[in-house]
């Protein structure tokens, strides 16, 4: 793939890694003239049509997202087979690197990644885009400390591409949610787990579950619980053991319900605010830091912590000066307040509730449901619904517990409703050609369908004379639109000129004053100069219909090799030795070598497209310069 340009403008220069899901090459753009990184999904993956249109859509939303800690997309494309994504190139490396590096990351720096992920995290579910994916190897670091988050979108569309246990999916399971490693309904919150299990490994170096396969580490997410933070680690603070353990929660209900909530609470660790004023950051109200229970809060009271709640009550009065209120007053009645709390949360954590069994309500009405659930003594939260043909609307095709879990009397259970079939409006495509009207409905998540044709003296050849369904009518998406295409003035047949040796401009007239029209243009290498029609789709001896779309085949140019050669009496010692050719494609690098005489001659094959620019340098002096071949 090196010295490959794809889209006509993205040079290929540098593999900077891959795995089983696709490749990174630090690229060129060559209209914008900047470095960027290119994508390129592993070619096993593009055989699926229905995986390849998920790709697009998922890449395409996550292109929507601009934060300055999410890695930026520029471009989403295919060529010849290859789908590609364009994105900022961002010089530094992982946070797995980094945790590599250092085993285990100082507080004040878990607190300052942990808080620009986290902001990230809040801009993507604002638009509506969850990363499913979020591990150390997908968070990169640049060199003056900026937090940038990558592969939104790739990451969703890939996670049921394969089931293969591939390093990448062995590193993805390490910080799975357990509702992803059930195969159940996935939400923001389950990208505040995998961050709580980021954070947990750049306090003690370790993740917090290993095993020998993924299926053993996803079992493990499910059932064991972890190793407590300052177990393995006792100088981690309280207060921040309490946000990744919250984050770490298994059930989604008992986690941050936003990664707003959870920058809050970040936000309120010490030196949390000097790093936010640093980036230039900011919070749209920050909450006090929540702990897990009760208890926690009166151990962090009788530490010396000082709570939001106590730096309020100091402020007061330090501004009520004239009243001078006594200090051990304001003491006792904190102290009175927090061991109420305790007593309160003691009493909680004791009085014994009943357990039940949740009921299935897969298949109820929402109305249904509710009282299903209110009668077992449990709570409920209706998520946002999901389409779905075959189900009606307002029908639960989803719960969380599942039915047939014991559960604590109250506990919440996630309720998620059909919403039908995904119905669009069908556009209008009557008096658009058969690709524009290919392009409106596929725009719009519908197919062009059964394709008839007939001769009409009134509109002109490969215009849609009729469609059906039709607008107004609303359709799922996916429906085939069945169009009627005419084929002009009844049937004149027609030779079509001999176009190989002509330039495509040349081609096209040719076949426009014969009544033929241009259909698909491939390009390839070729004997020809670049831009002439090396072959065309129909022979000059055949008779066709007047209006027949004729293919043609242009050359890219003529690959003229060259060989080139370096006598061993040039070279120094360790001297670099680097050949290039660059041809209207841009530049390539073929050698580029430290040699010594004692390694003999250097000889190189060189092939570009004629006519090219060879550049042979030796120690950064030229050595051989010179125009090779002809068009």
């Amino acid at each position: 793939m090196l010295g490959k340009v794809l889209g006509g403008r993205y040079s290929l220069e540098e593999k900077r890694g891959g795995g089983g899901t696709a490749f990174v090459y630090r690229g060129r753009d060559s209209l914008l003239n900047r470095t960027v990184a290119v994508k390129v999904l592993n070619a096993s993956l593009t055989t699926d049509d229905e995986f390849v249109a998920k790709f697009r859509r998922e890449a395409q939303a996550a292109a929507s997202l601009s934060n300055p800690h999410v890695v930026g997309i520029y471009d989403v494309g295919e060529d010849e087979g290859t789908y590609y994504i364009v994105m900022e190139y961002v010089e530094g490396k992982t946070l797995k690197q980094h945790i590599e590096d250092l085993t285990t990351i100082s507080e004040s720096e878990v607190v300052d990644i942990s808080m620009q992920i986290c902001e990230a995290l809040r801009h993507a579910h604002r638009h509506g885009v969850i990363h499913r994916d979020i591990k150390p190897h997908n968070i990169l670091l640049t060199r003056d400390g900026q937090v940038k988050v990558a592969d939104f979108g790739l990451a969703r569309v890939t996670t049921t591409a394969t089931l293969t246990e591939s390093d990448s999916l062995m590193g993805s399971v390490h910080y799975m949610s357990p509702e992803q490693a059930r195969g159940g309904f996935t939400s923001e919150r389950s990208d505040i787990y995998s961050l709580g299990v980021v954070m947990y490994e750049m306090l003690t170096g370790k993740t917090p579950y290993s095993g020998d396969s993924m299926f053993s580490v996803a079992i493990k997410h499910l059932q064991e619980v972890p190793t407590p933070v300052r177990e393995l680690k006792p100088e981690v603070s309280e207060a921040l053991a309490a946000i990744v353990e919250r984050a770490m929660s298994k059930e989604q209900a008992g986690r941050y319900q936003s990664a707003e909530q959870m920058l809050a609470d970040l936000a309120e660790l010490p030196g949390a605010a000097e790093q936010l004023a640093r980036r230039g950051g900011s919070l749209r109200g920050s909450g006090e830091l929540v702990l897990r229970d009760q208890k926690e809060l009166a151990d962090a009271f009788i530490q010396g912590a000082e709570t939001a709640g106590s730096r309020r009550a100091n402020e007061v009065a330090r501004k009520k000066k004239k009243k001078k209120p006594s200090w051990v007053v304001i003491l006792t009645i904190l102290m009175i307040l927090t061991m109420a709390g305790i007593g309160v949360g003691i009493l909680y954590m004791l009085w014994p509730r009943p357990e039940v069994i949740v009921p299935d309500i897969v298949g109820m009405s929402l109305a249904a449901a509710q009282q299903t659930l209110r009668e077992a003594n449990l709570t409920y939260l209706i998520r946002d619904g999901e389409y779905n043909a075959e189900v009606e609307p307002g029908t639960v095709i989803r719960q969380s517990p599942e039915a047939g879990r014991t559960v604590r009397a109250g506990r919440e259970v996630e309720i998620t409703p059909s919403q039908g079939a995904d119905l669009k409006e069908v556009p209008n495509v009557v008096g658009k050609t058969l690709l524009e009207a290919r392009i409106a409905l596929n725009e719009e998540g519908f197919v062009v369908g059964q394709q008839d044709t007939e001769h009409s003296d009134t509109i002109p050849a490969g215009v849609v004379i009729s469609q059906n369904p039709r607008p107004p009518l609303r359709a799922e998406r996916g429906t085939p639109v069945d169009v009627l295409v005419s084929l002009g003035s009844p049937v004149v047949y027609v030779n079509p000129p001999t176009l190989v040796g002509l330039t495509q401009a040349e081609a096209e007239l040719q076949l426009r004053n014969v009544g033929l029209e241009v259909g698909a243009i491939t390009w390839e290498y070729g004997s020809l100069g670049f831009g002439y029609v090396v072959r065309q789709g129909i022979s000059p001896f055949e008779r066709v219909p007047r209006g027949t779309l004729v293919s043609l085949v242009v050359s890219r140019g003529k690959l003229f090799k060259e060989t080139v050669v370096v006598p061993a009496s040039e070279l120094a010692e360790n001297s670099r030795v680097e050949i290039s050719a660059e041809d209207r494609e841009g530049r390539k690098i073929v050698f580029d070598q430290i040699r010594s005489p004692s390694g003999g001659d250097i000889v190189v094959e060189v092939e570009a497209v004629a006519p090219y620019y060879l550049l042979v340098t030796i120690n950064g002096r030229v050595y051989r310069y010179e125009r090779i071949g002809s068009e």
